[in-house]
């Protein structure tokens, strides 16, 4: 068989194992795009294709991917935090979650949620021994991590429409320029 023959039928090959494995993934992926889904705008930023990204990770069963991307955003989101509240954020999450505490930029509400999504994040960032393991309590973990990353779009990016018009609650968390404001959509 020559090289053209190979590459022709392991791309055969490739194409039916993906299109078994999504075959036997469909329904459980619905279910979990159906009851998870992101704030549906948040700014355009660097943090929010990544973000997004947290949601197809979880819908498509990646929940290692899913929980460590979304401590990422969460860590990116509390920096950005304090950059737009007028400090240069410390390397220390913990240290930049309390000083947004205590000048009052967060609720303790959200800040909870912060702590929540930060729970354990070195034990996946560098998988160490104690994570979890078993597939069901992971997934829930994952869908626990994002609910409360979603919350916390929801206070930061929350919004209202007047006449088309996107009226942030927040103004100085979105990059307003000439009168409108550049988004990123995540809607489906």
């Amino acid at each position: 068989m020559d090289d053209q023959a190979k590459k022709h039928v392991e791309k055969a090959q490739a194409e039916d194992t993906l299109k078994q494995e999504f075959a036997l993934t469909f329904d459980q992926r619905v279910k979990r795009y159906i009851e998870l889904k992101p704030h549906g705008i948040i700014p355009n930023s660097h943090f929010a294709a990544v973000s997004a990204e947290c949601q197809s990770l979880y819908r498509d069963g990646h929940f290692y991917g899913a929980i460590s991307l979304a401590q990422s955003v969460t860590e990116a989101l509390v920096k950005f935090l304090c950059e737009r509240n007028g400090w240069k954020p410390n390397k220390d999450y913990e240290k930049n979650l309390e000083q947004l505490k205590t000048r009052e930029k967060i609720s303790p509400e959200l800040a909870s949620l912060f702590t929540e999504v930060w729970k354990s994040r070195d034990d996946y960032h560098h998988l160490n021994l104690q994570i979890e393991q078993d597939r069901q309590k992971l997934e829930l973990l994952a869908k626990e991590k994002l609910t409360d990353l979603r919350k916390i779009e929801q206070e930061l990016f929350a919004y209202t429409a007047n006449e088309g018009k996107i009226i942030p609650k927040y103004p100085k968390y979105w990059d307003q320029k000439n009168g409108t404001v550049p988004v990123f959509l995540r809607f489906d």
